[in-house]
């Protein structure tokens, strides 16, 4: 079995039971019987077009979420990004009061296939225990990204439930090697499904955990007490953040 079968398969995989669909049901959906679907998923079997579109079609994907593996032999693309976002991959934090822990995610960009020469294309796995493998996020997110000097706009697409969209506004850092603050704003999940805003940290490379770091990710009183005066959630740019890295 190739690299990329078994990468396809665990999509397939993680998207059916994103969308709460047994292997019987998917199989229905396709008019395939349950042991090829299950070879499918496996990588054992390389699918062809045809399959391929109507698998995407069974699961409201686009299907070039399913086929967005990037082989290591290809050098990656010269983004016409800013000066912070310069690089293909960043890593994103966010306390959580509701689970009360980090939520880490990696954004992947990529030059965009459109005509736009300033627009790029973002993947975001969001929920990751670690960053090793970012299969095993519990979100996948798709969209755009509009980098400008100081400030830079994401727009995305969850790709198992598309009536999930997030928007993150980041503040481009003063200082290159300084990480980047934001807000994250969206649909929030159980106990509530309701708008909401968290503050984000984005950091070209992984960062240690420490107080220092939780002091940035979580909101502090000068955040809580322009929400008090001004009635709005406002994260200001801070000082450069030399935070630690990993």
């Amino acid at each position: 079995m190739s690299e990329i079968s078994v990468y396809v398969g665990q999509r397939i995989r993680k998207s059916r039971k994103g969308k709460g669909l047994t292997i019987d049901d998917f199989a229905k959906k396709i008019n395939k019987s349950k042991a090829t679907v299950s070879k499918y998923e496996n990588g054992t079997i390389a699918l062809d077009i045809e399959t391929l579109l109507d698998i995407a079609e069974a699961l409201e994907m686009d299907v070039k979420s399913l086929i967005d593996y990037k082989s290591p032999n290809l050098r990656p693309t010269q983004l016409p990004a800013n000066s912070f976002f310069s690089q293909s991959s960043y890593y994103m934090y966010y306390y959580d009061g509701r689970i009360k822990k980090v939520v880490r995610s990696v954004i992947q960009l990529s030059a965009a296939a459109d005509e736009d020469p300033d627009r790029i294309d973002v993947t975001m796995y969001m929920g990751l225990e670690n960053f090793s493998n970012t299969e095993k996020s519990q979100h996948i997110f798709e969209g755009k990204m509009l980098p400008y000097d100081t400030i830079t706009h994401i727009n995305l697409t969850n790709q198992i439930n598309r009536t999930e969209l997030l928007y993150l506004c980041i503040l481009n850092p003063l200082h290159a090697h300084s990480p980047a603050v934001g807000i994250l704003s969206g649909i929030g999940s159980s106990p509530f499904f309701a708008p909401i805003g968290v503050k984000i940290l984005v950091s070209k490379n992984q960062l240690v955990e420490d107080e220092a770091f939780r002091s940035v990710i979580e909101l502090g009183k000068e955040d809580t007490k322009n929400l008090k005066h001004y009635n709005m959630m406002v994260i200001n740019r801070p000082s450069p953040l030399f935070l630690k890295e990993k």
